[in-house]
């Protein structure tokens, strides 16, 4: 191998290390379980459930009733 091809693997070796060193997924992570507004998108989570639910409900009131209807 040349000086010059080991060179650039040198380099490449150190940019992949560098950009690895600065990975913040961890970071993210954290941010995303913890935010200023976790109150607040936890209430509109249980409130997306319950709609859920309320829906759930009138369609099988409907279709009670639909029943009930061609008998």
């Amino acid at each position: 191998m040349s000086e010059n091809s080991v060179t650039k693997i040198l380099c490449m070796m150190v940019l992949m290390l560098i950009i690895s060193a600065c990975d913040d997924s961890d970071t993210l992570k954290k941010v995303d379980k913890e935010h200023v507004w976790k109150q607040q998108t936890d209430m509109i989570d249980k409130a997306k459930n319950v709609e859920q639910l309320l829906n759930d409900a009138a369609i099988q009131r409907q279709k009670t009733i639909e029943q009930q209807v061609n008998q």
